[in-house]
């Protein structure tokens, strides 16, 4: 029997959008998207409800539901006025810190909602880790959303006990947590293809599951990472790596950026650090499409003056 045999406590959900029942057009996990507003926002919460609804079924008391994908416009994907009753919702403005928040010691096992295969996953619907560039590598394997969040909860004590998402998802999921409870809700083709279950039927299939994994959460250990951890974070643009050269400690190989953490917050902070610095490529892109723009001069002049206004104020 598992030393965690026994423990009593929450049970954390985290969602993320690509792997949710019904989504099979990226325009529905974009806010701002008419499609996203009132179909897409309505299924993550239905797929977390359902889930809800069976680990309560199996005795689960408190439930924390951590809203995890970050295209939602302010990242409030999950319609709080139609959760389940009880569940505790964290939707804070930082969406990195929201899963810090809602784990503690009293915290049994996550199950993750709605994700997504990793990178270059040649059948994983609108498939990356992260952000649509970086390629992540830990001690040479590479990894997903899967598992660096599987890895930031083990930090805590706390194990990944199920997965929904496509076939590309569950795949890798049980590869990554051995006897993981997978709910294939859609199956895809491509990046861009996917074919759903019946909402009906999917939210079945997800409820049945938490109800089950719930009973033999004690099973699962956290999973380990061999430290000190190797990264490798790629991109595909040279200036997006070339960007990250402020970094401490890191060596910059074409379109690589490697790093040796000696603790699973160093190596979280270095990956968030790559991230943020490398979509830079993008910002400076979009602001050189904006300038070329009737009346951008205007528009630059009293942003320059703004913020001057701000700093001799």
């Amino acid at each position: 029997m598992s030393k965690r045999a026994g423990k009593k406590g929450n049970i954390v959900i985290v969602d993320d959008m690509e792997g949710i029942s019904g989504i099979n057009d990226w325009h529905q996990i974009f806010a701002g998207c008419k499609e996203y507003e009132e179909f897409g926002r309505v299924q993550v919460t239905e797929d977390v409800n359902a889930a809800i609804r069976g680990l309560r079924k199996a005795g689960a008391m408190e439930i924390r539901v951590v809203d995890f994908h970050g295209s939602g416009g302010t990242n409030k994907n999950v319609i709080s006025e139609r959760l389940e009753k009880d569940a505790k919702l964290f939707q804070g403005s930082d969406l990195s810190g929201r899963l810090e928040k809602a784990v503690d010691k009293s915290t049994a096992a996550a199950v993750f909602v709605g994700f997504h295969a990793m990178a270059d996953t040649k059948d994983g619907f609108l498939r990356h880790t992260i952000t649509m560039d970086p390629r992540i590598t830990i001690d040479g394997e590479p990894v997903g959303e899967t598992a660096i969040n599987a890895y930031a909860l083990a930090e805590h004590g706390i194990p990944v006990v199920m997965v929904t998402g496509d076939q590309a998802l569950a795949r890798e999921a049980e590869a990554f947590i051995p006897g993981v409870e997978t709910v294939q809700v859609k199956t895809s083709i491509d990046c861009k293809t996917t074919r759903c279950l019946p909402l009906s039927k999917a939210r079945k299939l997800i409820e049945a599951a938490a109800e089950r994994v719930f009973v033999r959460k004690d099973e699962f250990k956290p999973v380990q990472v061999t430290k000190p951890i190797r990264l490798d974070v790629s991109f595909l643009n040279r200036e997006q790596a070339e960007l990250c050269k402020t970094i401490p400690k890191a060596s910059i190989r074409a379109k690589t950026v490697s790093y040796v953490a000696d603790s699973w917050e160093e190596a979280d902070k270095f990956i968030k650090t790559t991230l943020s610095l490398a979509n830079e490529f993008h910002i400076q892109k979009l602001v050189n499409m904006l300038s070329k723009l009737e009346g951008a001069g205007k528009v630059t002049f009293a942003w320059a003056e703004n913020r001057i206004n701000e700093w001799l104020s």
